[in-house]
């Protein structure tokens, strides 16, 4: 039992004194990415994208409107088939209204991952530069702990940020 302890005690030391060779950096990668300007490009396309399922809906749910206020209005001379036909017209329409905004939603979901993708390959290949050129063995991205629920506690490790935001300017 002594053996094992010992074992794993010094496993522990061995695996610590080689972290502490290593030099961390981290770095805020949306800062990052929100300072390029093919981000604000991205961001207006992804925008007018959006905008046009926005007046599409808004389309559909004016005419929606318009077709349940006609139907209040005439419930007290239309035949019961005729309420049942036009409550049916509206049910319908009410699903095109749904798959619409299910659409839109997925539809940018996706054109906004087909306009990170390059940004992400290019803020990639700078952290990368950087920390070859700084000597980093380990960056560490501060938004992406975040988004797991983890946080950087121990800063022992140099930011980035900047350099990597200078790179990318060509500075």
């Amino acid at each position: 039992m002594k053996k094992i302890l010992f074992a794993l005690w010094s496993l522990m030391m061995l695996s610590s004194v080689a972290m502490a060779q290593q030099k961390v950096a981290y770095i805020n990668e949306d800062s990052v990415i929100t300072s390029m300007a093919e981000f604000k490009t991205q961001q207006k396309i992804i925008e007018s994208y959006a905008k046009q399922f926005k007046t599409q809906i808004e389309m559909k749910q004016r005419t929606l409107q318009e077709k349940y206020q006609q139907l209040m209005q005439g419930q007290q001379t239309m035949a019961p088939a005729e309420i049942q036909e036009k409550e049916k017209e509206l049910q319908a329409l009410q699903q095109e209204v749904q798959e619409l905004q299910q659409r839109a939603s997925q539809g940018i979901n996706k054109k906004q991952a087909e306009a990170m993708e390059p940004l992400m390959k290019k803020l990639e290949s700078q952290v990368a530069a950087v920390a070859k050129e700084g000597g980093y063995s380990v960056v560490i991205a501060k938004g992406v702990m975040a988004r797991i629920g983890a946080f950087l506690i121990d800063a022992n490790g140099e930011d980035i940020t900047g350099k990597v935001i200078a790179k990318m300017n060509g500075q």
